[in-house]
């Protein structure tokens, strides 16, 4: 190993924020503030910037542990067809049937290419690099029981509805985006809404590196509590070209990131921990919490539900303390 990959794995949370910082934000300003009309340049720049933090953790596990490599097997070429496949699809339905744009040739031509993208990193579970095999093996080969991804899919709807019931049994109104669909069109619309978000916004692209790899290593560090708060606050500063550019309120932005990314960074915390540091589970959390926190109800009693149950869990997981060395939610 040279000189300069010694460094870079002596310090690896640093470069990892240093790298993504440094790529998405100036991406992120192209797109909202640069290139308004050109949508070829926006998509591109768009693509650099959400995935900057799993591309970032990809390579920085590649040069902290290069060796020893294995065998080139065909299973990753496997996973990365039916995986490429599989997102072409859902892109393309996304596009038709929540976005209402009929897929022509000059859209499914690109979808396809954008696709290439989520599939390669799903396939990383099967890479002949050691440390990039360990960082994306649990989204193919996840840990921990089956609860803790139902929990991970179900605790934002579970919490909204319980808010809404709420509401309206106090004499309260409440909305949502679905509610002038049919039944099986808001079910397709959450369907694909949430995987839209697990291989390209939010999901894979963002929690390899927020969850996957940043986490770990600062568990071996610190209390939880400390390393969530320290993925908390890059992660919400990471957002701020996002929130500016497309105009959200000032007050919208500081409630949501101070706040409310707080709760999301424990929770998230919380189904990797108790999934040993499966990386499927947060990737999964997080495009739920966005696809069901705008599809479902937005209510003040959801949201004391939220801070009430951060806080439970904060108390029975005693994320005050270290976790032990040998959790293999921490990583040395």
């Amino acid at each position: 190993m040279s000189k300069l990959a010694r460094w870079i794995s002596h310090h690896q949370v640093l470069i990892f924020y240093f790298l993504v910082f440094s790529i998405s934000w100036p991406a992120m300003i192209m797109l909202f503030f640069v290139l308004q009309q050109n949508s070829a340049l926006q998509a591109l720049f768009g693509l650099i910037a959400a995935f900057s933090p799993a591309l970032v953790a990809l390579l920085i596990s590649a040069i902290s542990r290069p060796s020893p490599k294995t065998a080139g097997t065909p299973i990753r070429w496997i996973a990365f067809a039916g995986a490429w496949l599989f997102t072409w699809a859902v892109l393309l339905l996304h596009t038709w049937r929540v976005r209402g744009v009929t897929p022509e040739l000059q859209i499914i031509i690109p979808v396809g290419l954008v696709a290439v993208l989520p599939a390669w990193l799903v396939s990383c579970a099967y890479s002949r690099i050691p440390g990039v095999r360990e960082l994306f093996k649990t989204l193919l080969h996840p840990r921990g029981h089956i609860l803790w991804y139902l929990a991970a899919i179900l605790t934002v709807p579970s919490i909204q509805i319980i808010g809404a019931g709420i509401t309206v049994l106090a004499g309260g109104e409440v909305s949502f985006e679905v509610s002038d669909m049919s039944i099986p069109a808001a079910f397709i619309f959450i369907v694909l809404t949430f995987l839209h978000g697990f291989l390209v916004s939010g999901g894979i692209n963002e929690e390899t590196g927020w969850r996957g790899f940043v986490l770990p290593r600062l568990q071996a560090r610190f209390p939880v509590i400390v390393a969530v708060a320290i993925v908390w606050f890059f992660w919400a500063l990471w957002h701020v070209p996002y929130d500016l550019g497309t105009g959200t309120p000032m007050g919208a932005i500081l409630q949501n990131r101070i706040l409310f990314n707080f709760v999301w960074a424990i929770l998230f915390t919380w189904v990797y921990n108790r999934t040993g540091g499966s990386l499927l589970a947060p990737a999964i959390f997080h495009p739920a919490m966005n696809t069901f926190g705008d599809a479902l109800p937005q209510t003040d009693a959801a949201s004391a539900l939220f801070l009430i149950l951060t806080l439970a869990i904060i108390l029975r997981e005693r994320m005050w303390k270290k976790l032990a060395e040998d959790n293999p939610a921490v990583h040395e």
